[in-house]
C-alpha cells in the first residue's frame, strides 16, 4: 500500500527503552511453574459468556486477579514448535492487569502497543535461567502523562515482586551485578 503526504500523517521519534535481564536461581521448570501458578489467567471464553456486561466483567476480573494484580494473557513456547529433546527452553509471557491497561489506553491509545508486558524466560547455553523484559515506565515515558507513568511503574513493581516470588529464593541476581 502506497501513501502520499495527503493521505498519511506520520511521525517518528526515538525513545529510550530500559531493558532488564535477570539471572534467577531456580531451574527453568520450577521458575515457570511458580510464575504460571502465581498469575491469574484471563479466560476469553469466560468473558464472552458474561455477555460483555460491564459489572459482570469487572467482577470476573476482580475475582480472578491475584495479589500482584497481574494476569497471564498469552504464553508462547518454543517447546510447542519442536520436539522437546531438540528444542531450547524458552517461553514468552504476555502479562498485565486488565483494569490498569484499560485506564492507560483510555489516557493514550498508543500505550496499547506496549501492553500487555512481554516477559521472556529462557535457559542459556550454560544452563542458567534468564528473565528479560523492557521496563514499562521507559516505554510509556514518551506519552508525557503522569497517570500513564504512575500506572506503568505500578505494573513493573508488581512484575518485579512476581519474579521474586516465582524464583522462590529471594531477589534473583541482575546480570549487570556480575
Amino acid at each position: 500500500m502506497k501513501f502520499d503526504s495527503k493521505t498519511e500523517r506520520s511521525m517518528k521519534k526515538v525513545i529510550i527503552v530500559e531493558h532488564v535481564s535477570i539471572e534467577v536461581e531456580s531451574n527453568f521448570y520450577d521458575f515457570t511453574f511458580h510464575l504460571e501458578k502465581a498469575l491469574g489467567i484471563l479466560m476469553p471464553s469466560a468473558l464472552q459468556s458474561l455477555g460483555a456486561v460491564p459489572a459482570s466483567m469487572v467482577y470476573y476480573l476482580t475475582t480472578t486477579n491475584n495479589e500482584s494484580g497481574l494476569m497471564l494473557f498469552n504464553m508462547l513456547s518454543q517447546e510447542d514448535l519442536v520436539k522437546k529433546e531438540h528444542g531450547r527452553k524458552i517461553r514468552q509471557y504476555q502479562i498485565g492487569n486488565p483494569q490498569i491497561m484499560y485506564r492507560m489506553v483510555e489516557n493514550h491509545a498508543g500505550t496499547g502497543l506496549y501492553m500487555p508486558i512481554h516477559l521472556l524466560v529462557y535457559e542459556s547455553s550454560d544452563g542458567k535461567v534468564i528473565v528479560e523484559y523492557d521496563l514499562p515506565s521507559s516505554l510509556c515515558a514518551q506519552f508525557n502523562n503522569a497517570r500513564i507513568l504512575s500506572d506503568s511503574i505500578m505494573l513493573e513493581n508488581n512484575l518485579i515482586k512476581m519474579i521474586q516470588t516465582a524464583d522462590g529464593r529471594g531477589r534473583g541476581k541482575s546480570i549487570s551485578d556480575n
